[in-house]
């Protein structure tokens, strides 16, 4: 198994295309977006070659880390805690797995972290240390009246209320779009405190949206002339990954978030989506109800670290 430290974008974009469980984080243009946006990280892609077939992909990023007088590279498929892992033309074989979890454990002075996709469980052997993840999937591969009709009553009365107050959906379409949805991250975050995990600049969400591919969609809800919470979307495949959302608390008693997701939901159906992955819900039962609601099944999935 010959490693390879040096991956070309078209070699990576072609790679991304072609796998069939591949997610928007694993394209080098997500890899890219961390790397200009969060200082000390770099594109740092891994290729592995063998005698089995083409090349195989673990996309990611790196940071150098030095302690005393030792130097470190560690890996991050992917950046930050989302969907990573090896990226192939076809489904990997268990035998196929291991010569490559060998190969990258070789990497002298390294250390990283692998998070799989629910379409691709790797099952890595030692010395790879596993931690169970869960989120939530919603099958779509049918018509969006069938998927509606999985809904709770709940959900279906907070989503005709939402309509009942002239609650408007779609897509950003200017720069001030994105400016608007910042202004709400910024008060989501107040609202979250303690609890908000990493923090993305503005400069984040003005480099997805300026890359203008059909992949980044920023939904918003609109009320009253007044944007009250949009959410981030990323489409890849037949695979749509909800990523990120915001919300103006004066305004929670429209249920924004309610018909956004019911929108993109009828969206995806029309377009020809597998799935609508709604992501971890990081163990608050709230969140968890919420998707349920929508008719999410909870997925098993598991996030590996290794060290050299």
């Amino acid at each position: 198994m010959m490693v390879q430290l040096s991956v070309s974008r078209e070699l990576w974009q072609r790679l991304a295309q072609q796998c069939p469980w591949a997610t928007f984080f694993h394209t080098p243009a997500w890899a890219e977006t961390i790397a200009a946006t969060f200082p000390g990280f770099r594109v740092a892609a891994i290729a592995f070659v063998d005698d089995a077939g083409s090349p195989v992909i673990l996309p990611a990023v790196a940071q150098t880390k030095q302690r005393l007088l030792r130097t470190r590279i560690e890996y991050k498929s992917m950046e930050p805690g989302v969907y990573g892992g090896f990226l192939a033309e076809q489904p990997l074989s268990r035998a196929r797995i291991q010569a490559i979890a060998a190969a990258l454990c070789s990497l002298k002075k390294s250390s990283g972290r692998i998070i799989e996709t629910p379409g691709m469980p790797l099952n890595l052997p030692e010395p790879f240390v596993a931690k169970q993840l869960t989120t939530h999937l919603i099958p779509l591969g049918r018509p969006y009246a069938e998927v509606a009709a999985g809904f709770s009553r709940g959900q279906k009365s907070n989503i005709n209320q939402a309509l009942h107050k002239a609650v408007q959906v779609r897509q950003a379409q200017t720069e001030q779009d994105i400016e608007q949805y910042y202004v709400l991250y910024r008060e989501t975050l107040s609202r979250w405190g303690s609890a908000r995990g990493q923090v993305y600049p503005i400069e984040f969400f003005m480099r997805l949206y300026g890359q203008r591919d059909q992949g980044v969609q920023f939904w918003l809800a609109e009320a009253e002339d007044t944007i009250i919470a949009g959410i981030v979307v990323l489409a890849w495949q037949r695979t749509l990954v909800y990523w990120h959302g915001s919300s103006r608390q004066d305004y929670f008693k429209f249920y924004p978030n309610n018909v956004l997701h019911a929108k993109v939901l009828e969206w995806a159906c029309a377009h020809g989506f597998s799935c609508y992955d709604m992501g971890p819900s990081m163990g608050l039962t709230g969140v968890e109800r919420f998707k349920q609601s929508f008719g999410a099944q909870e997925h098993r999935m598991t996030a590996y670290r290794w060290k050299t």
